[in-house]
Formats: structure tokens, sequence, C-alpha cells
């Protein structure tokens, strides 16, 4: 074991890895206000946790394991489970009062529709579209096989484009 960090030491790791973890949280939550939450959460539990470090050298990986772990428990959390946009999500910027009600109208449909679909669609298509994960990140969080990300977003689609007509 090592001997605690001191100020000073600390400060030049926070400043070292600050960027590149912020970087990495981005990647999984897309979102800069919780980005600086997420890494300043890291920071503290590094300084909390900081005898369970090996070595100076193993850090890296240390801050780097924190923080996609810090990252997966948001994902995983019910808040942001819950969180769904609303109708408003769907209106785009300049447009005509009657497009506007038009698009919030259809909006209201999408999402009333989107939401009578079974949970694995609308988990699916809110992490796709909503959240706007790649392939590659639906299947990390889901930890499911990608070839099952790309059927259920096929699906999903089908399914919200038949109740919509």
């Amino acid at each position: 074991m090592r001997e605690n960090l001191n100020d000073i030491q600390f400060e030049e790791i926070v400043n070292m890895y600050s960027l590149e973890l912020k970087k990495l949280a981005w990647k999984y939550v897309m979102d800069s206000y919780l980005v600086e939450d997420i890494v300043q959460e890291v920071f503290i539990k590094c300084y909390l946790h900081q005898e369970q470090l090996e070595s100076f050298h193993s850090i890296k990986g240390w801050l780097y394991t924190i923080t996609r772990n810090q990252c997966m428990d948001h994902l995983r959390t019910s808040y942001h489970q819950r969180v769904v946009p609303t109708s408003e999500f769907f209106i785009a910027n300049e447009q005509t009062p009657e497009s506007e009600v038009m698009t919030q109208q259809l909006g209201e449909e999408v999402h009333k529709q989107m939401n009578s679909l079974p949970d694995k669609y609308q988990e699916i298509l809110y992490l796709a579209y909503m959240k706007d994960l790649k392939m590659k990140e639906i299947e990390q969080y889901l930890n499911i096989n990608i070839s099952t990300v790309k059927t259920r977003l096929f699906r999903a689609k089908r399914l919200l484009r038949q109740s919509m007509n």
C-alpha cells in the first residue's frame, strides 16, 4: 500500500486526468452537466478511497474504472429511466404557428403510441432516439447482443409505424 496523497499531489491528478475522464463520461451520458457531476464524484471517491490505490502508476486505470462505473450506475438509476422527453422534444425551431401545433400533436401521438409498446421496445427507442446512443453503446448498456439490439429496434419501429396507422 502507498501513503495517502497530499493535497498538491491530488490537485495534480485532478488537473492531469480531468479532461480525459470528462471525455470518457461524455461517451456514456452525453450531457455536459452530468459529465461534470460524474467526474466530480469520481475525484471525491478517489480522494476518500486513495488507500486502495496500489501504486501511482495504476491511477489512470483506477480512475477510468471508477468513471465508467459511475456512468453505468447513473444509466441504471430509476430517475434516468423515468425521464422521458415531453412532446416539446418533437417541436422544431422556426415553424409557423400552424405547423407547431401539428408537430406538437404528432409528437404527442408518437409519445402516446410509444408508451403503449412493450417495455423492451420503449427502452430501445428511448436509448436510440432520445438519448442518441449508437447500437454498440446500447449493446453495452443493456448487456445484450448487437443483433438483439438491431432486431428490437427494427421491431419497435415497425410496431410504432403500425400503431400510428
